[in-house]
């Protein structure tokens, strides 16, 4: 029985996108009034302002994905699979260079931002190879390697966002991730998708 929706899953997405991209743009109102809210301070206005618009821009990568899924633009499972790990490849590279300039900027230590940059990038790219083999045509051995290694994953970030969504404070990001992995699991052990990766 097959109990992943594309149609869904792809108006999940862009429903998280949106609270993302609300969210950024009301911590770059904030920073900007300088609202005295508990993480944010004047002398931080800067950094938290980039960051914000890094995470916009993410956020509009997801919406984009989101709406490509729920039209069937992206129909097959297995590349629903595949451009979800793409897209994480490329925001972990933006997100990481955001974060170095906004560091930078703020007046942090260069050093560290550099190599915090470097890490993400190198990091965005080994997930990008991965969502590569993911939807290569090809059943490898390790393509059941990725298969593992996404459920790992995407049960930890499940535990993690029932966490975030325990703790309060975090409430909103807790819940969109919730849905995202809960998706995201579905799908990854969808019987057409464990077919197309060898399980």
């Amino acid at each position: 029985m097959a109990f992943f929706s594309a149609k869904n899953a792809g108006l999940a997405f862009m429903i998280v996108a949106v609270l993302s991209i609300i969210s950024a743009i009301a911590l770059i109102v904030m920073s900007i009034m300088d609202v005295d809210v508990e993480s944010i301070k004047a002398h931080e206005l800067t950094y938290f302002i980039i960051l914000a618009i890094g995470e916009v821009i993410c956020a509009c990568l997801y919406f984009t994905y989101g709406q490509k899924v729920r039209s069937g633009a992206i129909d097959r499972k297995i590349d629903i699979l595949a451009n979800y790990v793409k897209i994480v490849g490329i925001t972990t590279i933006i997100g990481g260079l955001f974060s170095a300039v906004a560091v930078i900027v703020e007046g942090g230590d260069l050093g560290s931002a550099i190599v915090g940059a470097i890490i993400a990038i190198v990091l965005g790219l080994i997930i990008l190879f991965i969502a590569s083999k993911i939807n290569d045509g090809k059943q490898t051995t390790g393509d059941k390697l990725i298969w593992i290694i996404l459920l790992v994953v995407f049960v930890i970030c499940l535990l993690w966002a029932i966490l975030e969504i325990i703790a309060i404070i975090t409430i909103i990001s807790g819940i969109c991730d919730l849905i995202i992995f809960s998706f995201m699991i579905l799908l990854l052990i969808d019987e057409d998708v464990k077919k197309e990766m060898g399980i």
